[in-house]
């Protein structure tokens, strides 16, 4: 099987769709929004850090408390995020973008996912996103704490 293909795209004022708003839809919807994109959120049950975004990015954060209805995802939405705590509408949910031609993530699934959400590294003017084709999510957050560090000691070299 060929391996993911590493992609970085400008999301600023892109429209997302994330159905749930548990603890991990509130942080990739938190990378989102830092990154500029217009974030529409629907679940029944809403985490306080997603309440918490909403004040911290306004404007670029909607939020419906309620569930995901078939049929409801617009053509147009730039990609979709399915992170409710049911496999079976996650799956749906997967369901109606492909019919779309919409990418589409669905966090109980990563079978059913057409893009993988990386550990991000950042500082200053570099950006790294680090996956693992395992799926060892430790080894992905012990290497993004460590390029982390690296990025920081070398923009201190970079600066003397």
């Amino acid at each position: 099987m060929p391996a993911d293909f590493p992609i970085f795209i400008d999301i600023r004022q892109k429209q997302i769709l994330i159905f749930g708003a548990g603890t991990i839809a509130a942080r990739r919807m938190g990378i989102l929004l830092a990154h500029g994109a217009k974030v529409k959120a629907a679940a029944p049950q809403i985490n306080e850090a997603v309440w918490q975004l909403k004040e911290a990015y306004p404007g670029q954060l909607g939020i419906s408390q309620r569930a995901y209805r078939m049929g409801e995802i617009p053509a147009g939405t730039a990609f979709v995020l399915a992170a409710t705590d049911s496999p079976e509408v996650n799956a749906c949910i997967c369901q109606e973008c492909r019919q779309k031609q919409i990418p589409v993530n669905n966090a109980s699934d990563s079978s059913q996912c057409d893009f993988y959400f990386p550990a991000i590294a950042e500082h200053g003017s570099l950006a790294a996103g680090i996956v693992s084709t395992d799926g060892n999510h430790k080894k992905v957050a012990a290497f993004r704490k460590k390029l982390q560090q690296l990025m920081q000691e070398c923009s201190l070299t970079e600066a003397e």
